[in-house]
Formats: C-alpha cells, structure tokens, sequence
C-alpha cells in the first residue's frame, strides 16, 4: 500500500489512489499464492533430484574413482558394474554381440551367424560375475597380443574397453579408461570368451 502526499481539496482523489493501489499489490500477492500453489509439486520433485545428486558425488558413487570399484566378499573387484546389463559385446575385427529383445544375435563380417542361444546367455553372465585381484597399474605383458573386448552397458554413455592376456597361469584384463589391471582364474578365459564362438572367429 502506498501513499502519495496531495494538495489539500482532493480527499476524494486520495481515497481513489489508496484503494487502487491496495487492490493492485492485493492482486499481486494472490498471483503469487497461486502459481507457488500450482509449482509447489515440481519444486519438491527437483529438489529432492538435487539431494540425490549431490549425494551421489560425494560418495563417489556417480563418478567412481580407481579406489571405488565394485567388489565381492572374497575381495576380488568385479570387471563390470553390479547388475550391470549388457546391449552389446565385441571382440575388435572378429564378432559383435547384440542384444534383440530377450534373445541375442551374433555378427561377423557384415553377416548375421547362426549361435546357441544358451552358449551366448552363459558368456554374458560370465561377464557380469566375474571378478579379479587388483594388480599393479604399471603392469606390462611382453610378447604377448591381447584380445581387445568393447562393453557397452544400459545407462552408460561410455563404452568399456578392456584387453584380455590370457597366460598360462593367469588371465589379465585391462580396464583402459581407469588403467586397472585384474587377475583372474584362466579357466574364466573361455566363459568369457567360449570356444564355441571364438574359435571360430579366429
């Protein structure tokens, strides 16, 4: 409410002012109520997504450091996330493997191959569980030619680039985007990689 200070003879005039101007912020402040009414819900909605968000960076959950990746109760740290699903697998110049549905389809050389269907589904959940032993990040495998394995996971832009070794005693897989190297079991070789499938492909 405002008040303007008038010449004497014009009480009429201020009654006018006085009412036009209470009616006028009165309409205002009603129009505030009611648009604070109608966006309370969204207001709530992105401030909890805030909350979240910032929870999530500071435990580090929404970009994982080196010292963050997911492990299991022996220790060992699992090669991919935790219920991680995969659209698509492919080992570099050989195959590619892509989700259609609930059933998988293979391809090489621009041609779709016929493949067991539970020999695919036993390769992808090999992928999932497996896990190894951290090893050391300047770690180096001479004379020997790794299998380069491309990982693309629903929700993540990324795609997962790793290098299998496997040895004689041991099989290495390097993550290239964290520079982590794993150890793991050699038979876990050919669940990852099945002879059935890659065998061929060689």
């Amino acid at each position: 409410m405002s008040f303007r200070i008038l010449k004497p003879g014009f009480p009429g005039f201020l009654l006018s002012k006085i009412q036009y101007d209470s009616g006028h912020y009165l309409s205002k402040a009603q129009l505030s109520m009611k648009l604070s009414r109608t966006a309370w819900n969204n207001v709530i909605i992105i401030s909890v997504m805030v909350i979240i968000l910032l929870i999530n960076v500071m435990n580090g959950r929404l970009f994982p450091s080196k010292n963050q990746v997911m492990s299991n109760d022996e220790g060992e740290h699992l090669i991919l996330s935790a219920h991680a699903v995969i659209l698509t697998l492919e080992v570099r110049d050989k195959f590619i493997i892509e989700r259609a549905g609930q059933s998988w389809r293979i391809e090489s050389q621009q041609k779709f191959v016929d493949a067991k269907q539970h020999v695919i589904e036993q390769m992808m959940l090999a992928w999932q569980r497996s896990s190894g032993l951290l090893q050391a990040d300047n770690l180096e495998v001479s004379g020997k030619t790794g299998i380069e394995v491309f990982i693309n996971v629903a929700g993540t832009a990324a795609t997962k680039m790793l290098t299998l070794y496997p040895l004689v005693d041991q099989l290495l897989i390097h993550d290239k985007q964290v520079n982590l190297w794993f150890a793991l079991s050699p038979q876990l070789y050919r669940q990852l990689l099945p002879s059935e499938i890659y065998s061929n492909e060689q």
